[in-house]
């Protein structure tokens, strides 16, 4: 669950429920602890009021941070779908990582970059606050100097923590892209970095955990959680780089349903509802001319929304998704490039047609991912004989 703040070059920044408890406990931890050993003798409101600057400067870097891979993945046309902060941060949910080891280089890297570069700003900015004349005596300008240090401080340690070299940090990318110029193979550089980020989050969970029995046990709880993350985070590339993997060797001409029940231009709402959904229980049929060209389709929502008495008067070309706004592949790609497409696009079906315009067949989600499951247990099966 979460919800939109902002919107920049095109890209939403939206907030996760999660992320409004790592904001209080950041806040609780500066108001309690750090600023009123800094500037001791205020008042607790005071304390707060810097806290929630000080808590809004660092997820504001985490903001700009992921900003700067979007705006790099954007200049290589790569569309960003969303910023997203929750409990570990901030990641930038850009649609498909680039096959050249440059790009995803430069996308990885200006991450880090820009929380150093940022944590200068903060440094400098710091240093000509503090040697402003009579900033001893100001309780406001020793308030700024503590926020700028605070800024510097966490923009090091934001850019130095995303170059560990594990997945999905910003090292573990850039990590696979330098394997990848060695070995030009970006299956098993996935490999190596996911082998690699698994022992980095087995260490950081044993450390959290030793941490926790002797006596650590907020500090040992998060560095056992971020290892926890790690470890999830290097499974699912895995996985995901599997499935690309597996699924690239498949054409879609090989898995497609060739056995279409498809609607005439011209017909009613009612017979179709009565002669094809309430016979077949299909959500979705397409809908062809008299030659069997593909015109659009027709789901069961789109018939049911329109009253009874209406449907004999309406014709399915009237309410139907016109061909230009529905997915259609040639039958020779990959089941890979469906699959990314249908996610893409929030569909559930492809529609497979010649160079005529005739549909051939078609292929739905269910299908790929069922022919993905059954490849992925025979190699799995053939690994351990």
């Amino acid at each position: 669950m979460s919800v939109t703040i902002a919107k920049v070059k095109g890209v939403k920044i939206r907030i996760h429920f999660t992320f409004l408890i790592v904001f209080a406990l950041v806040t609780w931890t500066l108001s309690v602890e750090l600023v009123p050993m800094l500037l001791p003798g205020l008042t607790y409101v005071i304390y707060l009021s810097i806290a929630v600057v000080g808590a809004i400067v660092l997820f504001g870097s985490v903001i700009l941070h992921e900003l700067a891979h979007s705006i790099m993945a954007t200049r290589y046309r790569i569309k960003v779908r969303q910023i997203i902060l929750f409990i570990f941060g901030g990641v930038s949910e850009i649609e498909e990582e680039p096959k050249d080891f440059q790009k995803q280089f430069k996308i990885a890297v200006v991450g880090p970059l820009t929380s150093f570069g940022l944590a200068g700003i903060f440094s400098l900015s710091s240093f000509l606050v503090e040697n402003i004349p009579g900033s001893d005596s100001l309780v406001i300008l020793q308030a700024i100097g503590i926020l700028l240090s605070y800024g510097a401080l966490v923009n090091i340690m934001l850019g130095a923590f995303n170059l560990i070299p594990a997945f999905p940090l910003d090292g573990g990318r850039i990590l696979r892209s330098v394997l990848m110029k060695r070995k030009r193979d970006s299956d098993s550089a996935t490999r190596i970095v996911v082998r690699i980020s698994t022992l980095i989050s087995y260490a950081l969970m044993g450390i959290g955990f030793i941490s926790i029995v002797t006596g650590s046990f907020v500090g040992g709880f998060w560095i056992l959680l971020i290892g926890w993350f790690l470890n999830a985070g290097a499974q699912s590339y895995l996985q995901e780089q599997e499935l690309s993997s597996i699924l690239s060797s498949v054409r879609l001409r090989d898995i497609m349903n060739t056995k279409i029940i498809a609607i005439r231009k011209g017909e009613n709402l009612h017979d179709i509802f009565t002669n094809y959904f309430g016979v077949y229980m299909k959500t979705a049929f397409p809908v062809v001319d008299d030659g069997g060209s593909l015109l659009g389709a027709i789901t069961l929502p789109m018939v049911t929304n329109i009253p009874e008495h209406k449907r004999r008067h309406i014709i399915v070309d009237d309410v139907m998704i016109p061909r230009d706004d529905l997915l259609v592949m040639d039958f020779m790609n990959n089941a890979n490039e469906a699959l990314k497409e249908m996610a893409k696009r929030k569909m559930n079906m492809v529609f497979l047609c010649n160079a005529d315009g005739k549909i051939e067949g078609l292929v739905t989600k269910t299908d790929v991912l069922s022919i993905a499951a059954e490849r992925r247990k025979y190699l799995h099966t053939l690994k351990w004989k």
